[in-house]
């Protein structure tokens, strides 16, 4: 194809004479040619990847996608405990280019239960036949033998395909663009892992159960390029079966000294000596299990120049906790660059390893003429470290995701038997588990605990579990959204919903309120029904208590998420109300912290409780009150002023002053206290007011320059009596004027 596009690359210079155009449309076609070579490369890993993957191979143990969101970063394990990484870029939507199409590779499960390659949605045939990607039945007791492997190539702009052996069919004209099968990969389940393909099939394969076999782990990094007469020291690691015990031993060239620290917790030091004439050469680590396997690590070490005779080496492996190193008498050159280590005389001063990860360290020094080597290895601070103290869990039961911290193998034990912990599947490691919680079907909550362990390092998660609580009575009546804090007064009945206004507060179910489901229709609810608690409020503005059935609503503490009932007022049981003019509700209790009424909409978590403020799940409520509330009616009253609700204002004779005017169309009223600095005016009356008349009383009520109120209240003229006028309405606000 290459040769191809020169001659034509040749035709088109004698046609137009452009030597440098020519060179760039050239390496255009070269840069497109590399972009598809590295495409059709991909294509077929992938074809091969799936292949295996279906045929049992390899199984995925887990899958990381890639910064950029290009593909994934994949672990794959073998049957026999094999590990390796490979890595997955994602299929991108493809465009056809202008001679070609980019064909979308697939696999299906046919109705025979065998697994075949489609191209473009459909059946992938070769010689009229689909093509089989699982490997094939075994006949009379043998086994079956593997399917043939399927790749596919570009050449001359055309796609091929070809079957194991088989000849490469054609399949059509090749696009610029060429996209992989695999579309995305979803590791995350326990045992099933799910591949989307880009044509939207989804295989769901069986996961990698973590096969372990007998390995020695090293950075084979750290002993590349050494020199003659060099030593150098790098950790190791054993990887062995449960209950598989093993011995190590090393295979290493004449003159060459390995050395194998004794393991703890399975890892050590490994320290090689290159001889003063030594050469590249291997080393081999063995490892032998009590089970009869074997394994060795082959580490190629290139050797550079010549040196003197090597230093003796010596090995010490310390705990976390602080504590010394004796060096030999007459120790000298003492060098070393770690931190954590101090030199007192003739002694190694080791300081605590407070981090969660081992660490080493290489001290030099001298005896005499001869040299040592001595490398330090201190163990890590084991740790178990918990991401929440506390779980809170809804009377239907859950199943909650539950991730803790730690360097160490962990176990899981629950206090009781309907809590039940498995897990999903050096430095702290995310170790993820599966907190199981049982259905309560009592109406008290409970309480139990998790303990997550390791040897002596222990703790403990705390489980609380709601109660599905009393059956409360049905509340009947008419309760209508309130607005204004103001029309609040002690006496009144209230429920409180959430903003979505589809629940209502219900019982103590724990350490918050339940929400019961209730239907709102024009912002007011009728007979709310059973477990709907009614709350009757008490106290005085500013310092209200909210009683329900068996004592006050209270914000148990200023750490706590609670919402509890308490038997007696305290601080944590008073609050303070405010409205926003369109019914959103903020109740705070006195004491400070986590003292606010919200209501949590978050799934598993659905409550009424007390938080530190709003957030994504966590938003203010709204207060209804009971319609029909006895109030004070204003006729009761006979001194002139204006009278609202608790707000209560009498001016009295001698001191205030009533002043009326008229504008053509209306009267204006205004009340004056001179002394407090205070004036209402009040605005809205026909000329004439007989008792029966509908009228609207405009508030502005001001105290100095401090606006204390400003609004519109819909009235009648409830009496004509002794040159005096009653106005006010069925909530005990009015107003007492001269006529």
């Amino acid at each position: 194809m290459k040769k191809f596009l020169y001659v034509m690359a040749s035709l088109a210079l004698l046609f137009s004479g452009c030597t440098r155009e020519l060179e760039t449309r050239l390496s255009d076609v070269e840069t497109r040619l590399a972009k598809v070579e590295d495409q059709v490369k991909e294509l077929n890993s992938q074809v091969s990847l799936i292949q295996n993957l279906i045929n049992g191979k390899y199984f995925i143990q887990s899958a990381t996608e890639l910064p950029d969101g290009s593909g994934y970063k994949l672990v794959l394990v073998d049957k026999d405990g094999n590990s390796l990484e490979k890595t997955v870029l994602n299929g991108k939507d493809g465009a056809d280019g202008e001679d070609g199409v980019s064909p979308t590779v697939g696999v299906k499960k046919d109705t025979d239960g065998n697994y075949y390659w489609t191209l473009n949605g459909e059946w992938l045939l070769v010689g009229g036949e689909k093509v089989r990607a699982n490997g094939q039945d075994g006949a009379s007791g043998k086994d079956g033998k593997d399917a043939p492997q399927t790749q596919f190539k570009v050449e001359d702009g055309k796609w091929y395909v070809k079957v194991g052996d088989g000849a490469w069919t054609y399949v059509g004209e090749a696009a610029t663009l060429i996209q992989g099968p695999i579309a995305s990969i979803d590791a995350s389940g326990a045992d099933v892992v799910v591949i989307t393909l880009t044509d939207n099939t989804v295989l769901e394969l069986p996961k990698a159960a973590v096969a372990v076999k007998l390995q020695i782990l090293v950075d084979d990094a750290a002993f590349q390029n050494m020199t003659a007469g060099q030593t150098q020291s790098a950790p190791y690691e054993v990887k062995a079966p449960a209950g598989v015990t093993y011995t190590l031993d090393s295979y290493e060239p004449e003159n060459w000294k390995v050395t194998l620290s004794d393991p703890k917790d399975n890892k050590g030091i490994v320290t090689i000596s290159v001889p003063a004439a030594g050469k590249s050469a291997k080393v081999l680590l063995i490892a032998n299990g009590s089970d009869g396997s074997s394994y060795a690590k082959v580490l190629h070490i290139e050797v550079e120049g010549s040196g003197e005779e090597a230093p003796v080496v010596l090995q010490e492996m310390v705990d976390a906790t602080a504590g010394s190193i004796d060096l030999p008498a007459g120790a000298t050159d003492v060098a070393f660059t770690a931190t954590w280590i101090a030199l007192s005389g003739n002694q190694l001063l080791i300081a605590t390893n407070d981090t969660y990860d081992a660490r080493m360290a290489t001290v030099s020094f001298k005896v005499g003429e001869k040299s040592y080597v001595l490398t330090v290895m201190q163990a890590q601070k084991d740790a178990i470290v918990l991401t929440e103290n506390a779980l809170q869990v809804s009377a239907a039961g859950e199943e909650i995701p539950f991730v803790i911290k730690a360097n160490v193998t962990v176990e899981a034990a629950s206090s009781v038997e309907w809590i039940t912990v498995a897990p999903a599947t050096k430095g702290l490691e995310d170790k993820p588990f599966t907190v199981k919680v049982a259905a309560n079907e009592a109406t008290s909550p409970r309480e139990g605990t998790i303990t997550f362990s390791s040897g002596e390092l222990q703790q403990v998660v705390t489980v609380t579990q709601e109660g599905t609580g009393p059956v409360l009575p049905p509340v009947a009546g008419v309760f209508e959204l309130l607005t204004d804090a103001s029309e609040l007064q002690a006496g009144d009945q209230l429920l409180l919903v959430n903003q979505a206004k589809d629940y209502a507060m219900g019982a103590q179910s724990g350490n918050f309120r339940s929400r019961v489901s209730i239907t709102i229709v024009d912002d007011t609810v009728s007979d709310p029904g059973e477990g709907v608690v009614v709350i009757t409020l008490e106290g005085e503005e500013g310092a209200w208590n909210l009683k329900v059935s068996d004592g006050y609503l209270a914000a148990q503490s200023s750490a706590k998420n609670y919402l509890v009932t308490v038997d007696s007022v305290t601080d944590y049981a008073t609050w303070s109300i405010a409205l926003d003019g369109q019914g959103l509700a903020t109740l705070t209790a006195a004491n400070g912290g986590r003292n606010t009424l919200l209501y949590n909409s978050q799934s598993g978590n659905e409550r009424f409780s007390c938080y530190a403020n709003t957030g994504n799940t966590t938003k203010e409520v709204l207060i209804f009150h009971k319609a029909g509330t006895p109030a004070t009616p204003v006729t009761q009253y006979d001194a002139l002023g204006l009278y609202l609700g608790k707000q209560e204002r009498v001016y009295q004779a001698g001191i205030d002053q009533y002043v009326r005017s008229y504008d053509g169309s209306a009267l204006q009223f205004v009340l004056l206290e001179p002394q407090g600095k205070e004036q209402v005016k009040l605005s809205g009356f026909t000329t004439a007011l007989q008792p029966g008349d509908a009228v609207t009383v405009s508030v502005d009520w001001k105290k100095d320059k401090t606006q204390v109120l400003e609004k519109a209240y819909p009235m009648t003229v409830l009496k004509d009596q002794e040159g005096k006028l009653w106005i006010g309405d069925a909530k005990g606000r009015g107003v007492i004027i001269r006529k």
